[in-house]
């Protein structure tokens, strides 16, 4: 975690280049602000406890054919956004040469079967290829671009954050879990004044 006072707001290319990347090549972090999870078992929730957004690195689950990423997490589903066509976007290293460095997609949290939607947005970044090698010694940005479909054991970092709508979502179910706790004491009282 950031010192109090400090707020983490990185562009893609940083967040591809300077943790990612790292990250996968078990190199040090420029600070501590993005977590191992597996962002794929838990609802969306349970992995902000309270803040807006959260970044977190962890690794694809695929299908026992290996074609499909599992996104399932509880009761819910990460499902791509139709509306961006699922298609990652490149992200690209602007030290003047223009060249992608990794992909994001973004998906959004829908519960249930009936799939509906909650408000949690993520961004999944991917790396195309590494711009160090294994010893640490950075390479010239000419990047071999990787498959950005292949899914085996990728390693990604998520961005997952509350929109206004899932931060409304929230109080709307505590205030209704409050009154139904409520509601039961208030039961519970009366049974045990009640005179027959």
């Amino acid at each position: 975690m950031l010192p109090p006072g400090f707020h983490f707001q990185p562009t893609d290319q940083e967040l591809v280049v300077h943790y990612l990347c790292r990250w996968i090549h078990r190199m040090p972090l420029p600070c501590n602000a993005v977590e191992e999870a597996d962002v794929y078992s838990q609802e969306p929730e349970a992995l902000l406890h309270g803040r807006e957004r959260a970044y977190f690195f962890t690794t694809l689950r695929t299908s026992s054919s290996g074609l499909r990423v599992q996104r399932q997490a509880r009761d819910g589903t990460w499902m791509l956004n139709t509306s961006k066509t699922g298609t990652p976007v490149n992200v690209v290293c602007d030290n003047g040469d223009e060249v992608t460095v990794g992909y994001k997609r973004n998906l959004s949290f829908y519960l249930g079967k009936v799939k509906k939607c909650t408000g949690f947005v993520m961004d999944e970044y991917t790396l195309c290829a590494p711009p160090y090698d294994n010893n640490g010694t950075k390479l010239a940005c000419s990047f071999s671009i990787a498959d950005p479909y292949t899914l085996q054991d990728q390693k990604v970092l998520c961005v997952i954050r509350q929109s206004p709508q899932a931060i409304n979502n929230a109080a709307k179910r505590k205030r209704e879990a409050s009154s139904l706790s409520e509601i039961s004491y208030a039961d519970a009282k009366t049974d045990f004044f009640s005179f027959y």
